[in-house]
């Protein structure tokens, strides 16, 4: 019998324990859960942050964009207005390149004409100095 008891004493002992690590359940599914829903909410608040921080970084790179692309828009702008500013610019050049070769070629026929002119005053008064020496020579043969 005794060794019966012990046999008894044993299942108690099993029955005790049992009872017990049940009831230490019972009390440690509570604190579980409380160490969940703490953890949760901590993630979640973590997750809330990173979206406000991610949305306000958005924000700002679609500000980036915009203001980039306003500034695109005032350069293709600037360049129509430039390349018109340009093109008259050109055109008053080539205009102008235009006139002064005209003006080159009237003032060289100008200066070929008064080199004309000049060499035929030239001849014309070696002519004369000619003719006046040729009287002076025959008053000289020529007796008094």
């Amino acid at each position: 019998m005794v060794s019966d008891m012990t046999r008894s004493e044993q299942i108690v002992n099993s029955v005790i324990i049992t009872a017990i690590a049940r009831v230490a359940m019972v009390f440690a599914l509570p604190a579980i859960y409380a160490a969940f829903q703490l953890y949760s909410s901590l993630q979640a608040a973590t997750l809330d942050r990173m979206k406000t921080d991610l949305t306000s970084q958005i924000l700002a790179a679609q500000a980036v964009a915009s203001s980039a692309q306003s500034s695109a828009s005032d350069a293709s702008t600037a360049t129509v207005g430039l390349s018109t500013r340009l093109t008259a610019v050109e055109t008053k050049q080539s205009e102008a390149a235009t006139s002064n070769e005209k003006f080159q070629t009237a003032t060289l026929n100008r200066l070929d004409r008064v080199q004309d002119s000049i060499v035929g005053l030239s001849n014309t008064v070696a002519a004369l100095t000619a003719t006046l020496q040729a009287v002076v020579d025959e008053k000289r043969r020529r007796p008094p």
